[in-house]
Formats: C-alpha cells, structure tokens, sequence
C-alpha cells in the first residue's frame, strides 16, 4: 500500500478549473489503486506554521546540540508533522492556481517547511543531493492565459521553480508530471475540449504512477 499526499494550495471556491481535474484525477486514481491512502493538505483550510526568528533559533541550536524553550520545543514539533507528513508519503499531487507568474503564498510557504537540509536533500562537496528517490509528483496548475508551448512558457515561473524544488528533493526527470489547466479565462469556445484534454491527462497519469 502506497501513501498519496495532494498538497492543495487553492481557496475555496465555487468554480475551479485545477481543483476538477484534481477530483477527477484522485477519482481515478482510486480505482486503480483502491488500497492506496490518500492524505489531503489543504493548505487554506489549516494554514502552513511560518518560518520566523523562533524556526531559525530552533534550527541553530539543534546544530550546536542545545536544549529547546519551550516554546522552542512546540515550533519544532509543529514543523517536524508537516514534514514528516510529506517524508513518509510516497507519491504527491500539487494542485493550484497560478498567481502572477507564480504559486500561491500558501504553497510557497509550504516548501519552505519541507525543504530543510538533511531531510530532503544534503549539501555534498559537488552540489546538493536529494533523498527523496523513486517517489512521483503529479502538479496540476490552472491559468488564465496559454503558456505551455508558447513564447509566454519562459514566464510560467511558479511551475518551474516546483519542478526545480522537486528536482533538488531528487525527484526523477521521469515521475514528475505536469497537468496545465491553461486558456479557459479567453471566454474560449473550446473550454469543455480543453477540460476533457486534461482529464485525460490525469487517467493516463494516474495509470502510470
């Protein structure tokens, strides 16, 4: 039995491009692998605890082996769920809206808790290593404009730099996945075709991972 964790960086609203093919991914997803466990983080719901001046002291003393505050010891165990929430997990969906060229805050901040040296990847003498090895990303993205395949694909910066992150995380060129929800704020004729071409995407990936 696999643990999937969907990692959901998008506010609750009526109408969600990203978030349907999401559900029709995990739809899938579920009759292909029922005995999977399925986890999701809805970062708007339960926000992500912040990186702050109490997180880098926390982080400093462990380096030098140091005892905790208190409320030291209640930031430190707060992060290390989050984290170990996405150690133990074996295969992620990303699921968002593009903002501005890039992610969401939300999503942002929640890398930051998980990218922590030793834990998801080492600094070497020749450059960092991941540690997360044969583990799949699925990201889906919804944007109102078209990117994917076009001079505009440069400016997809939030796209890049997760896949950047997972790459670090040392996720393999060959499980990351990407799902672009991309176009259908044009008023586009071919909304329904664009949807039914990601929903698509989604069996076929959910087949494979």
């Amino acid at each position: 039995m696999a643990t999937l964790l969907v990692v959901q960086a998008h506010p609750h609203v009526s109408k969600s491009y990203s978030l349907q093919v999401q559900r029709h991914f995990l739809n899938h997803y579920q009759q292909i692998h029922p005995s999977d466990k399925i986890i999701i983080r809805d970062l708007f719901t339960k926000p992500v605890p912040p990186l702050n001046a109490t997180t880098l002291t926390v982080r400093e003393k462990q380096r030098q082996h140091a005892p905790l505050a208190i409320d030291e010891e209640a930031n430190f165990q707060e992060h290390q769920a989050w984290l170990n929430e996405f150690l133990v997990a074996d295969k992620y969906v990303f699921t968002n809206p593009m903002y501005n060229l890039f992610l969401p805050a939300e999503l942002k901040q929640y890398i930051d808790l998980i990218a922590v040296p030793h834990k998801t990847f080492k600094y070497t003498s020749t450059g960092p290593v991941g540690l997360l090895k044969d583990k799949s990303v699925v990201h889906i993205q919804a944007s109102g404009d078209q990117y994917t395949g076009t001079p505009q694909a440069k400016l997809d910066l939030g796209s890049m730099y997760l896949k950047t992150i997972m790459g670090l995380f040392g996720i393999q060129e060959n499980n990351y996945h990407q799902i672009f929800v991309e176009g259908l704020d044009w008023g586009n004729a071919d909304g329904e075709k664009i949807l039914s071409y990601c929903f698509d995407q989604a069996e076929k990936i959910a087949e494979r991972i």
